[in-house]
Parts: structure tokens; C-alpha cells; sequence
């Protein structure tokens, strides 16, 4: 029995992770002409062009769900992959040569020269306490690019993944078609994507004054840390933040989805066949979507796409709410 049901929440996982990615194709950006900058959560395609030729760059995350407490509770190591194809034949571009940056709140943690001769590069992303990260794999001689293979990607080790939210993806493409072909300085593509890591907050509430009886609730930020958790047991709001930069012509130039995850045990006194949330003081409640799979949890995502967020930054920069307060509110509740 207890085979059965990690085999029906492993598939059940898988579903709700196809949903996911498909609101995401839903919002994604249109081709530009050189390079292009997203913000995403477990996936990105990106397009770009050079000379007369189109590049599609995936940018993908495996599993989908990777956050700081599976990374350090179950040692899970990410792999990262990277595919570059050409969109008009729908084949992938053989002997590609990545130059990729990861960086996290500005910082850089991870800037090098990949190669891989089909095309499609795996990175596996290995968690550990060393100060810096390091980079193994089979070096080109004349690239000074990692290079892997199917069964033995190229690793990187270290504080990698060490923080919940964003991280972002700055990919330049060198080669393509021959390990030797290389494209001129100045056609050279450049793709800049996101995908997020999951930050955990667990937290535990009482509906009565003594505390007698906890509910534990969970809740799972996949665009930066959560903060000031705060429940109100007469109306059984809770209450959390999150830093958010509400600059207009930020959110204009890049693809926002915002995506936050409730975990409510079931039954509870706060389970409930519907919610209502705010972000900001304003009514996102048509944005939030239940998980019917789960048996022993209600699992409530708040899903703001680019258009509502906007709206948000609106009022926010219209109130007399500071926009460089820098916090997006989040509220969620059972219906009075």
C-alpha cells in the first residue's frame, strides 16, 4: 500500500507540474531580435536570432520542484539543462559552446565555458558546505570549455542553490555546427532566463487563545524569501511577505509570474473547497488555484501572472504605500 501511494503522488506531482508549465507558455514572451530576458520558475524558452538564422533556448530544470528543504532534507541534486535547437526545422544545434553565468540577488556565483557536442548540456547542480563553487567535467583543450557525457554530466559543487528564489541565467552561445565554428563576437546570442528555487517557511497557528491545538502550515515562496508570517485566529487570515521590487519599467521590460504555495492539513479548521487571497489589498482570488490530487492537504498556489502584477504595481505606486517598501503582502483565508 505505502509503494502505491508514492506511486499516486509521484503522479500526481507530474500533473500539477504539466499544469504549472503550461500557464507558463501561456505568458511567455515573443522572440526578439538579439537577446531576451524572461522570469520564470522551473522552465524557459527563449528565443533569439543571428545572422539569418533562429536559436530557441531551453533552459530547464529537472524535477520541476526543487526547493531548499528537499535540497537539504533529501540531498537532492537538480540537474540543469540546457538545449539549443532550431525552431523553423525543430532540431537541436550539435556542438554548441555555452558561455553561462548564474547569479543570484546581482551576485555572481558561477561564470564558465560548456561545451557538448550533441547540443544539449546537463549540468547536475551538487549542494554542498564549500565556500566556492567548482566546476567538474572533461576539459577541451583548445575551448577551455566543461565537457560531459549522458551518464556522467558535468557537476557543480558548492553554495549552489544554498537560497530560495530567482536565480538568473545568462547564456551566450560561442559555437554551433562544428567544435571549431565559431560565431563572430558580434552575432553572438545572448539569452537571459530564470528559474526559481523553492524558500520553506513552516509555521505552526492555533485558533484558540492557550494554543492548545497547532495547525501546521507551509508555505513555499518560488520567487524570493518569505517573511513576517502573522495569523489571525478570529478571521484565520494568514499573513506573509515577500521582497518585491514594484518598479513599472522593470516589470514592463520582463516576463513576471509570481507563484507562492500554501500547504493547509486536511481535515483542519482551516481547510476549506475555496479561499480568498489578496496581494497588496487587492482581490486575487480568481489567481488562486487549489490542487484537487492531495487527500491530506489542500495545497493553494497563488498563480499572478504578469497582467495582475501590473495591476498591483499600479495601485501600489498610486497609494500611499511606498513602491521602494519593496514587499508584495500576501493574505489568504477560508470564505467568511
Amino acid at each position: 500500500m505505502k509503494h502505491g501511494n508514492k506511486i499516486n503522488q509521484a503522479i500526481n506531482l507530474h500533473s500539477f507540474a504539466f499544469l504549472i508549465a503550461s500557464i507558463l507558455l501561456l505568458v511567455s514572451l515573443v522572440s526578439s531580435p538579439k537577446s531576451v530576458n524572461a522570469d520564470g520558475l522551473f522552465q524557459e524558452q527563449l528565443s533569439a536570432s543571428f545572422a539569418d538564422r533562429k536559436a530557441d533556448l531551453i533552459i530547464k530544470m529537472m524535477p520541476p520542484v526543487v526547493t531548499t528543504e528537499t535540497l537539504q532534507n533529501q540531498s537532492q541534486k537538480p540537474i540543469i539543462q540546457f538545449k539549443l535547437y532550431d525552431p523553423t526545422a525543430n532540431e537541436g544545434f550539435k556542438h554548441v559552446t555555452y558561455h553561462i553565468t548564474i547569479e543570484k540577488d546581482g551576485k555572481e556565483i558561477l561564470s564558465d565555458w560548456f561545451h557538448d557536442h550533441k547540443g544539449d548540456l546537463k549540468i547536475e547542480m551538487k549542494p554542498s558546505n564549500a565556500k566556492s563553487i567548482t566546476v567538474y567535467g572533461e576539459p577541451d583543450p583548445i575551448l577551455q570549455a566543461f565537457t560531459g557525457t549522458e551518464r556522467n554530466p558535468v557537476v557543480a559543487t558548492g553554495p549552489i542553490f544554498a537560497e530560495g528564489g530567482l536565480y538568473h541565467f545568462i547564456v551566450r552561445i560561442l559555437t554551433i555546427d562544428y567544435d571549431r565554428s565559431f560565431i563572430p563576437d558580434a552575432e553572438q546570442p545572448e539569452y537571459e532566463g530564470w528559474l526559481s528555487i523553492g524558500s520553506v517557511m513552516n509555521q505552526q497557528v492555533s485558533l484558540d487563545d492557550g494554543g492548545n491545538k497547532t495547525i501546521p502550515i507551509q508555505v513555499i515562496s518560488y520567487y524570493d524569501e518569505l517573511e513576517d508570517f502573522n495569523f489571525d485566529p478570529g478571521t484565520k487570515e494568514m499573513q506573509f511577505t515577500m521582497p518585491f521590487d514594484w518598479n513599472i519599467s522593470r516589470l514592463e521590460e520582463n516576463k513576471v509570474m509570481v507563484h507562492q504555495e500554501v500547504n493547509i492539513p486536511k481535515p483542519s479548521e482551516l481547510s476549506s473547497e475555496s479561499y480568498v487571497g489578496t496581494i497588496n489589498g487587492m482581490n486575487v482570488t480568481k489567481n488562486l488555484m487549489i490542487d484537487p490530487t492531495n487527500s491530506t492537504k489542500d495545497v493553494v498556489h497563488f498563480m499572478i501572472p504578469k497582467p495582475v502584477v501590473m495591476q498591483i504595481a499600479q495601485q501600489v505606486n498610486k497609494g500611499d504605500q511606498a513602491a521602494n517598501d519593496r514587499l508584495m503582502e500576501f493574505t489568504l483565508k477560508p470564505p467568511a
